[in-house]
């Protein structure tokens, strides 16, 4: 279970700065964040031993649903927040999501 919060909150964390050092650059995010995404979710599967072709279709799957909450989140924060913020936070949040979720469907019952 450690591992898993190191892993969960340093992409998040990875997630904010490459959010807010891209759109600093006033380039699109979106790229990197999809990589950084799928880097996430393929690690937790490898962590807790699971199927390589179906962490494939939850990465895909992780992807779309992070572009939706993403974009939904940014919206609704950018009418709080400066929006570079508001995408910094909501990249955490998101990904903070997808994360634990992700975990809840690949961890293994070990005992």
């Amino acid at each position: 279970m450690n591992r898993t919060h190191l892993v969960i909150h340093g992409f998040a964390m990875a997630h904010a700065l490459s959010t807010a050092a891209i759109l600093y650059r006033g380039a699109d995010p979106g790229t990197w964040l999809t990589i950084l995404t799928i880097g996430m979710i393929v690690t937790l599967s490898r962590i807790n031993d699971y199927p390589l072709d179906v962490t494939g279709a939850l990465a895909l799957i992780g992807c779309f649903a992070g572009f939706f909450m993403g974009t939904t989140g940014a919206e609704i924060f950018s009418q709080m927040l400066p929006a570079m913020w508001a995408q910094v936070v909501t990249t955490v949040l998101v990904t903070e999501v997808l994360g634990w979720l992700s975990y809840l469907i690949v961890k293994r019952n070990k005992g």
